[in-house]
């Protein structure tokens, strides 16, 4: 049994103390797969795009075989795109952009990191300015104000995303596990108001719920509340952070949460 794992730099494992140029074993879909053999086609800032993407790359190049595969989706709001030139990445003419892609203001990055790690900032500084170079930001400029600053495209777009994966899993006969960082991608405005094209991508997921593993509330909330992503539940439960990435305790007693789960989903797969 091979365990391929997908998703953005937490199960890359950024800021993880073994994760120096590949990705972490520490990660809680790392940890999961043990003993079984793990393969890891996470990227830090990855959309859910190219999460759907480079999942479904790795299990057609490992078919006949058929992995058991493992997704934490991102947050809604991010897009891959394939550029006609090298963007500057290491991910070459595929990029993801975020809104961190436009920022011009470090000050306002910096807002958002749990902890101070100046190197880590003028790393993202460094990317920025990359993009403004290439012109990825030029392009990330105009997608946002005429399209991707929508709740309505964001979401539509991870749902389809989750669809496209989940459809070709089932087809090539994969078994496989979701979850996410946030719960956004689920609990929001277009989704309690939904039309019929998000219906009808709801409905496909819902058919398949469980597949999927959602984190608890924190402590001192009502249980009761709306699960959480990997993300929220680290934050809420006051785990060590690094700028924005939990740190190895947190994804350690994530797996132990998911394990029974994980256990009874790729058993069926042996």
């Amino acid at each position: 049994m091979i365990i391929v794992a997908g998703g953005d730099s937490f199960i890359y494992g950024s800021e993880l103390r073994d994760c120096n140029g590949n990705y972490s074993q520490e990660t809680f879909t790392a940890l999961l797969a043990q003993p079984y053999e793990y393969q890891c086609v996470a990227w830090p800032g990855n959309g859910n795009d190219a999460i759907a993407r480079r999942v479904i790359g790795e299990c057609e190049a490992m078919l006949p075989e058929r992995p058991f595969v493992i997704v934490n989706w991102t947050f809604p709001g991010r897009y891959e795109f394939r550029f006609n030139y090298h963007t500057g990445q290491r991910t070459e003419n595929w990029y993801s952009i975020n809104s961190w892609t436009i920022e011009q203001d470090p000050k306002r990055i910096e807002q958002e990191f749990v902890t101070e790690n100046k190197n880590i900032l003028d790393f993202h500084v460094a990317t920025i300015k990359r993009a403004r170079q290439t012109g990825v930001a030029d392009f990330a400029e105009t997608f946002y104000k005429h399209v991707g600053d929508s709740e309505y495209w964001e979401v539509y777009s991870s749902l389809k995303e989750i669809v496209y994966l989940q459809n070709y899993l089932k087809a090539n006969g994969i078994n496989y596990m979701f979850t996410c960082a946030d719960n956004s991608i689920w609990y929001n405005y277009t989704i309690d108001n939904a039309d019929m094209t998000i219906h009808s991508l709801t409905e496909q997921i819902h058919r398949d719920q469980e597949h999927w593993f959602w984190f608890p509330a924190g402590v001192g909330s009502n249980q009761t509340e709306q699960p959480r992503g990997f993300y929220q539940w680290a934050l809420e439960n006051k785990y060590p952070v690094g700028t924005t990435h939990p740190l190895e305790q947190a994804h350690a007693d994530a797996a132990k949460l998911m394990k029974d789960k994980f256990n009874e989903l790729v058993t069926k797969s042996i």
